[in-house]
């Protein structure tokens, strides 16, 4: 096994951990909204916590370092376009990660503690999470496409496709938005 070999075989590692994750809590959540359990969700937003630390930072900073260290080693510059594709994804869910997601956790801790887990409060930003989870989930499906496929600008229609994907998802996203209540029309708890 080559060095680049191995660098490629952590870094598909890495993917497949870091979305695997992803994914599952994607269903985990769904199972939660389904089934009204308010006890659930609050314990995959527990688990969503403390994976954050143990296993989605860890495993999305391995797959970064190794896709920089395999485009360095391997026969790829980084002016291709898939390699941008992976670098704006990444960029994407990290700041997804830091700004939004880490902020409306801790919103959720919150208001689960005041009003308990099956309140309209906590409800409001766990469907707040929930929509832009699973559009970074799209986005990151997309990254993997790109780096299996690895578009040029020759390619339009696989880019053309990529892009309808990614429309449909923020749509989605909007519309998953757009639905929940205005937070200032929230009931209040007592």
């Amino acid at each position: 096994m080559s060095y680049y070999e191995a660098l490629l075989f952590l870094h598909i590692l890495a993917t497949i951990i870091w979305i695997g994750a992803g994914v599952s809590l994607q269903f985990l959540t769904f199972r939660g909204r389904q089934t009204h359990d308010g006890q659930f969700l609050q314990s995959v937003g527990a688990m969503s916590d403390w994976l954050a630390q143990r296993l989605f930072i860890p495993s999305s900073l391995t797959v970064f370092v190794l896709g920089v260290l395999l485009t360095i080693e391997g026969p790829w510059s980084f002016d291709s376009l898939w390699i941008d594709i992976g670098l704006a994804g990444f960029a994407f869910s990290f700041l997804t990660g830091l700004l939004f997601l880490k902020p409306e956790g801790d919103r959720i801790g919150r208001a689960i503690a005041a009003h308990g887990p099956t309140s309209a409060e906590a409800s409001f930003h766990i469907g707040r999470i929930d929509a832009v989870q699973r559009l970074e989930l799209v986005i990151l499906i997309l990254v993997v496409a790109a780096m299996s496929i690895k578009p040029t600008a020759d390619d339009e229609v696989t880019l053309v496709i990529g892009a309808l994907i990614l429309a449909v998802a923020v749509a989605l996203a909007i519309r998953s938005l757009s639905r929940l209540p205005n937070r200032e029309h929230l009931p209040q708890q007592t």
